[in-house]
């Protein structure tokens, strides 16, 4: 019995998942294996229904024949596929002709995000006119069954003796019914054509994508490959290829394609808007928070922290917002995305400006300048040795930057700065090597290798800027959150506080570093071969026995446990409380704990369901099992469901909460936590004591402060005989109204209580706030004592008379 007892919360916890999984999968067997013969058949309808019939039919048919209007986005795409198809016939001319030009890596990038767009353009569509396609099908078959229904009905009634008016409106809805399903079977096949001519599209699209691929990765772009001779042996003059306008668009055009795009696009623009309120109402939460509760303001990194959630707020929003759109806008429009990204740029200023050294602040607008600077060639076409000569300029600069910057490097290096400065200064010698190796490359003709050590120096500072701007946010995001959470609580939390905050801190710097790494390898060009390696490795198939896995599917197992408990973690977090995040719903005490323990669980157990899905199992081999664990749970662990069912009593019937003062078996102390199984209660001695729901649920359970924190405090006292009780009584009452803490409703009260053996006993009742009783009670007797030593009142003690009748013979001796 002592082994079932100490079952954890999580076994417990386990053993209730795995009872979800049988019902779930007796429920998914027994969908799989329903009689198929349970499928509504078409049938006549009764005489008597028939007139009321016909008028639900005209509605119906009312119904339909608005739905059978195309929408205005079906409409747009039939109307502009002539168009895009003969763009996309001369763009991929174009496309021939670019290839010729030997063009840089940027320029293929460019036209590869172009008709990466395109292939998106023409994706969105298939799935509108599909959508389309399916909502018509749904439609047809259930004007199939009315019209075979109606022709069933037509047939019934001419055996019938019905009056010719029904028969005619009968016959009227069937032929309403017959044209109505022609009418979408003719549609059907015009949107099933306009699909087929529009999947068309995509291949071409995909094919010159292919082309353009193929190029980037060939041998011409090597990084030691010479692309063109050497700087002293090239040649200045103009190419005799003359790009099409296609190639070479004017920034009308860029324009145009930019609002182009939030046309197609337009869902994604309003699920955008849903987060962007999301964020400001999160950092509304945030502000509110530190608002509230006071932080330690002699802490430098905890105070600009806090500032950029409570005074930064719209400059912090707005920077998340524009990475949120750089990430979820991937194929936008070259225009939009530079302005996006330098928009963010922008942004870096207030953010991260105070937190850099005074000698490296100025450095921001430097790297907002190379970042202008490396987008020129995005709207330029440069001939061979133009590129050659901008890319030569924009090393010299790196290297006048750096110089400016870190001069002397000796005494910069002993600069008192943080580690990540640190870093970076250390990084100076190797900027100093890219950009030689830019210089040397490209006057040898090694472009590809000057092209890409000028990048890494260039766009890696703005990636490391924005990158750096992200984690000071996160870091206050974090910080606000602690507070959030811990603000309301007492000072013996801030040990706890500061190990949160430590842990916290230390996750997002690790991830932050991992995520600017990768956006590092794809500065190189690497991150798709990367990818690529990953994928091929994560999806090789392996065979133990009958059963074949992948590593990826282990990790996804893996990924999907660890995001459910760690989105749990979070929940309880932020939620649990009645200061958590759902206070803004006046919700009763103990109410928000309650349901974060349900949404905790649900997350739990659909992430185990999950989990187990992406490794290929069928839940129904559980039911066996669930059988035999039914019946272990019958026999052998009455004791842990006992303590669970206690629990989630506990928890939704809330008799007693988090930080109740409660008295249960001798046992004084106040309620910590309150599990599944356990719950725990600090003593007023210092002790965790861990005790089972069951004992709380059935013995008697004293709680303090379940209704109200007050506490009713009774002093008893004696006075001697010759004492007057009127004095002794406006004395008494005159100490407890004297006493700070005293409630004054209820008054306290001095009563006489009875006339003792040696004393005059009296009683003083007084309330106070609980957590001040027995400071109360010691207060408020000394000053008792105090005042009748003023007025000569004497406390009696006990006195007895002794009186000896014989005394011993020896004794009188």
């Amino acid at each position: 019995m002592d082994t079932l007892i100490a079952f954890s919360k999580k076994q417990l916890v386990f053993l209730l998942m795995l009872t979800c999984f049988s019902v779930l999968a007796q429920r998914n067997e027994s969908i799989l294996f329903s009689d198929s013969t349970s499928i509504k058949k078409p049938q006549a309808i009764p005489s008597l229904d028939v007139v009321q019939e016909i008028q639900i039919a005209k509605e119906k048919l009312k119904d339909f024949s608005q739905k059978l209007e195309p929408k205005k986005s079906l409409l747009r795409i039939d109307s502009l596929f002539p168009i895009q198809k003969k763009l996309i016939a001369e763009k991929r001319k174009d496309a021939e002709l670019f290839l010729k030009a030997n063009p840089n890596k940027q320029k293929i990038n460019n036209l590869l995000n172009k008709w990466y767009r395109t292939s998106d353009y023409f994706n969105v569509w298939q799935t509108t006119v599909n959508d389309h396609i399916q909502r018509n099908a749904r439609i047809l078959e259930d004007a199939s069954f009315s019209e075979q229904t109606w022709k069933l009905t037509l047939d019934k009634s001419k055996t019938e003796d019905l009056p010719v008016e029904i028969l005619h409106d009968i016959e009227e809805t069937w032929q309403d019914f017959k044209k109505l399903k022609a009418n979408f079977i003719t549609r059907n096949k015009r949107y099933l054509s306009l699909e087929s001519r529009i999947n068309n599209q995509i291949a071409i699209t995909d094919s010159t994508i292919e082309d353009l691929e193929v190029l980037k990765s060939s041998e011409t772009y090597h990084i030691f490959n010479r692309r063109h001779e050497p700087l002293w042996k090239a040649s200045f003059r103009s190419s005799d290829i003359n790009l099409p306008r296609s190639i070479k668009e004017s920034g009308l055009e860029k324009l145009k394609n930019s609002f182009d795009f939030f046309k197609t696009f337009e869902h994604l623009i309003y699920l955008y808007i849903v987060f962007v309120l999301f964020i400001v109402i999160f950092f509304r939460y945030l502000k509110k928070g530190i608002k509230m509760y006071k932080y330690d303001e002699s802490n430098d990194f905890l105070k600009k922290s806090l500032d950029l959630i409570y005074i930064k707020t719209w400059a912090s929003i707005a920077f998340i917002c524009l990475l949120l759109a750089k990430l979820y806008f991937n194929n936008a429009p070259e225009l939009l995305e530079n302005l996006i990204s330098l928009s963010a740029l922008i942004l870096t200023i207030p953010i991260v400006y105070k937190s850099l050294n005074e000698r490296f602040r100025n450095v921001i607008y430097v790297i907002i300048f190379f970042y202008v600077f490396n987008s020129i060639k995005t709207y330029v076409w440069f001939e061979s040795y133009q590129y050659r000569l901008y890319l030569l300029a924009g090393s010299f600069f790196v290297i006048l930057t750096v110089f400016y910057f870190t001069k002397p490097y000796i005494k910069t290096r002993k600069l008192p700065l943080k580690k990540m400065g640190v870093f970076f200064i250390r990084l100076t010698p190797l900027i100093y090597g890219l950009a030689l190796i830019s210089i040397l490359s490209n006057i040898l003709g090694y472009t590809n290798l000057a092209d890409i050590s000028l990048k890494f120096c260039t766009q890696g500072s703005a990636i490391s800027i924005v990158f750096y701007a992200t984690l000071r946010i996160l870091e206050g995001v974090a910080l606000a959150l602690v507070h959030r959470h811990f603000g309301p609580k007492q000072a013996s939390h801030t040990t706890q506080k500061a190990i949160t905050e430590k842990k916290i801190l230390k996750v997002i710097q690790y991830v932050v570093f991992i995520i600017w790494v990768l956006f590092f390898i794809k500065i190189l060009d690497q991150f798709e071969t990367i990818l690529t390696f990953f994928n091929n490795f994560l999806t090789e198939p392996y065979i133990v026995g009958s059963l074949a896995f992948t590593i990826g599917d282990i990790l996804s197992f893996l990924l999907i446990l660890a995001g459910s408990f760690l989105t749990t973690t979070f929940i309880s977090f932020i939620i649990d409380g009645d200061d958590g995040a759902l206070q803004f719903l006046k919700l009763p005490k103990g109410i928000p704990n309650a349901i974060s323990l349900v949404v905790r669980y649900l997350i739990l157990a659909f992430g185990v369901v999950f989990a187990l899905s992406s490794l290929g199992i069928d839940l129904g081999k559980f039911n066996l099992m669930a059988g035999a664990l039914g019946l272990g749970i019958g026999f052998g662990l009455q004791n842990i469901i006992s303590n669970f069912v206690s629990g989630i009593i506990l928890i939704f019937e809330r008799p007693i909460l988090p930080g109740d003062t409660i008295e249960v078996n001798n046992l004084l102390g106040n309620v910590n936590k309150i599990g599944v199984r356990s719950s725990s209660i600090s003593t007023f001695d210092g002790a965790d004591v861990v005790v089972p729901n069951n004992n709380l649920v059935s013995n008697d359970l004293i709680n303090w402060t379940l209704s109200n924190n007050i506490k009713r405090v009774e002093i008893l006292i004696g006075t001697t005989y010759g004492s007057d009780p009127n004095q002794v009584l406006e004395i008494l009452k005159q100490c407890a109204l004297d006493y700070s803490e005293t409630m004054i409703d209820p008054p306290p009260i001095a009563l006489f209580s009875d006339f003792g053996d040696s004393s005059l006993n009296f009683r003083l009742r007084f309330w106070v706030h609980f957590e001040v009783g027995l400071q109360a009670k010691s207060d408020v007797s000394v000053a008792i004592y105090n005042k009748f030593k003023e007025h000569d009142i004497e406390i009696p003690f006990p006195q007895q008379d002794i009186y000896i009748k014989d005394m011993p013979k020896k004794l009188d001796n």
